[in-house]
């Protein structure tokens, strides 16, 4: 028979299965960070932590695996009606649109962050098969990171320069380009396109 996996052995094998996605991979108090990189046609980086935390409740027997992703930091106050209406587009496409994923984006004020945030529950006595299911999230993550973080940036630069719309019209369009500048020029022309037919988004020069 085989030998039952400790909760020990599944947080190294989390961190294992983090080093081999990210690159990298550090320990500080019982939360792991990775820095994905490279990230949409920007090269974005990102902070990306995981925590083993308690249950929901005493009476709840199952541990909680927390994921959670530093998008932005240092948010404008002026800006922030304008990242909060799109966070919330944002959400309602990841949950109820064409783009399903794990999680939800936020904003923390006290640190004036962006974030992505995912709660997976954790049976201990199936640990090879809840790690399989943390290993299929780091990987959805990764897609749903590359796929979303460039309109993140847009928001903190600008939440009136681009549409959650505007920028999923975008994703259709660059769904067969595999090369990263080709990607960057169609961004650039959509951008400059939008502007010229909404003099609200024109920029001063």
């Amino acid at each position: 028979m085989a030998k039952k996996k400790t909760i020990e052995q599944f947080q190294k094998d989390i961190r294992g299965s983090m080093e081999e996605l990210f690159g990298n991979c550090r320990e500080y108090k019982d939360v792991l960070r990775s820095v994905p990189e490279h990230l949409g046609v920007m090269d974005a980086s990102a902070i990306f932590e995981v925590a083993l935390e308690a249950g929901l409740n005493p009476d709840a027997p199952y541990p909680i695996l927390h994921f959670h992703t530093t998008l932005a930091q240092n948010i404008d106050d002026s800006i922030l009606p304008g990242i909060l209406m799109g966070l919330n587009d944002l959400n309602t496409t990841i949950s109820a649109g064409a783009f399903p994923a794990f999680g939800c984006f936020g904003y923390y004020g006290p640190l004036k962050q962006i974030y992505l945030s995912y709660r997976m529950p954790v049976n201990p006595d199936a640990l090879d098969a809840e790690l399989e299911n943390a290993r299929f999230y780091l990987g959805s993550l990764y897609e749903q990171l590359d796929l979303f973080t460039d309109y993140i940036l847009f928001l903190c630069d600008d939440p009136n320069k681009m549409s959650l719309q505007d920028y999923m019209d975008y994703l259709d369009s660059i769904a067969d380009l595999n090369d990263l500048e080709a990607r960057l020029d169609d961004l650039e022309k959509r951008i400059d396109s939008i502007s010229a037919s909404d003099p609200s988004k024109r920029q001063e020069k």
